[in-house]
């Protein structure tokens, strides 16, 4: 800061993404796009008060007029004593051992080679069924760099990488409807990257949903599968954040070392696994990341505490929110689970509905399958469960060992008692 005659504490960020989509219907591209982004994040920290700017210009004179505005902005804002760098003891200072998860050859790949993984997986759904009406398959990879710097002495940078493949299969069912489910597989290095039976999949998850209709409204046991199970905990972590807490509105305010889910609720942020999706050394703010116990056989361990929020509240921080999270496993399989519950409904997808920040009652659309001792009875939807997000992780029983570690959420399916459906 000292090129413009001032004294000011400043964190800044340049960011680096490469993008590449492709989309091919019913073997004909619909869409093909790359894109490369660059961007700088300057975050100032003047006299008590913070500003954050964004550029993605580069050349020296227009930096050096982005960083005066920058400054003369930040000046105009009203003082806040919680907005301060991350403390230099906190901070991420290198030395871990590589991370291992960035593909840097995505970039040198040739757009046709994605194009004939992404219509080799069509080629195993095309014909196969008089009943299909589209095929979508999709490729989409991405490269992300960051390089953090800080006035605090904070130096650091990191490469990750994602791969995706992925098909949509919509077909004709009873009268009008026209159900459709998918299948995809994600990947850190393209090498990895399975290109077979992708298709197949997504068609036998496609047909099986002919027929769905809505089952009369009562209280069954729920299964939830791997997939979708991501989605019932993002209440829980949305009410672990400290800009909630500060701003009265979680559920979960003054809960901190209380029981609030079953036993089995067991879960653990770890940005450290080497060659994993959502690993990472450090967060946007510099500060340096640890495995964190988020939940203890139903206990809650902590709240999501950044620097600003651990003044504001007068907690010690933490960390900005979750990488890689991580649910205990059983060695269960789906299957498994669902032969050991009689009658019960799986839900395969989600589709709509949301959970109260404040009160924690919730509502979601479901489709699934009602399920009498494994074999799928027939296949749900136009319903709603309902209910507290709290009673519904108190009421969870069994936990499968089918998630994906290639996901960076490693929730696998689980099983929940007398859940309303309506």
């Amino acid at each position: 800061m000292s090129m413009i005659g001032h004294r000011a504490d400043a964190r800044l960020l340049w960011l680096r993404n490469v993008e590449e989509t492709l989309s091919i219907i019913n073997r004909k591209v619909d869409k093909q796009q790359r894109s490369e982004s660059q961007s700088l994040a300057l975050t100032l920290y003047v006299e008590g008060r913070e500003g954050f700017f964004y550029t993605n210009v580069f050349d020296e004179a227009s930096l050096r007029r982005f960083v005066e505005r920058s400054l003369a902005m930040t000046r105009l804002l009203a003082p806040d004593e919680s907005r301060t760098l991350v403390s230099p003891e906190r901070c991420y200072r290198g030395g871990g051992v590589p991370l291992l998860n960035c593909d840097d050859s995505l970039e040198e790949v040739p757009t046709s080679q994605k194009q004939s993984m992404a219509l080799a997986t069509q080629d195993e759904v095309m014909d196969r069924d008089s009943r299909i009406i589209s095929v979508d398959s999709r490729y989409v990879d991405r490269i992300h760099q960051v390089h953090l710097l800080t006035t605090g002495g904070c130096e650091v940078s990191e490469c990750s990488s994602r791969c995706t493949l992925s098909t949509l299969v919509s077909v004709r069912g009873e009268g009008e409807a026209r159900p459709m489910d998918g299948w995809g597989q994600t990947r850190i290095f393209l090498r990895d990257l399975p290109t077979e039976g992708i298709g197949s999949v997504a068609l036998e998850r496609a047909l099986r949903k002919v027929g769905q209709r809505p089952l009369p409204a009562g209280r069954y046991t729920m299964v939830v599968e791997s997939p979708v199970a991501p989605t019932l905990l993002q209440p829980l972590l949305s009410a672990m954040s400290g800009y909630a807490l500060q701003q009265h509105s979680s559920f979960l305010e003054g809960r901190l070392g209380q029981r609030v889910g079953s036993d089995l609720l067991d879960l653990l942020d770890d940005p450290h696994q080497v060659g994993t999706r959502g690993a990472t050394y450090f967060d946007y703010d510099g500060a340096a990341t640890h495995p964190l116990r988020l939940f203890d056989h139903g206990r809650l361990c902590t709240y999501f505490i950044d620097t600003p929020m651990g003044h504001k509240l007068g907690m010690a921080p933490t960390t900005q929110g979750t990488h890689r999270l991580i649910m205990t496993p059983s060695v269960l399989s789906l299957q498994e689970l669902l032969c050991e519950q009689g009658e019960c409904i799986l839900v395969t997808d989600f589709n709509g509905g949301n959970c109260n920040p404040v009160t924690g009652h919730f509502s979601y659309g479901i489709e699934g399958f009602l399920v009498r001792d494994g074999l799928y009875v027939q296949p749900v939807c136009g319903m709603n469960i309902t209910g507290h997000i709290l009673d519904l992780w108190q009421s969870l029983v069994r936990v499968a060992g089918d998630h994906d570690p290639y996901e960076t959420e490693l929730i696998p399916s689980l099983v929940f008692e007398d859940v309303s459906f309506c």
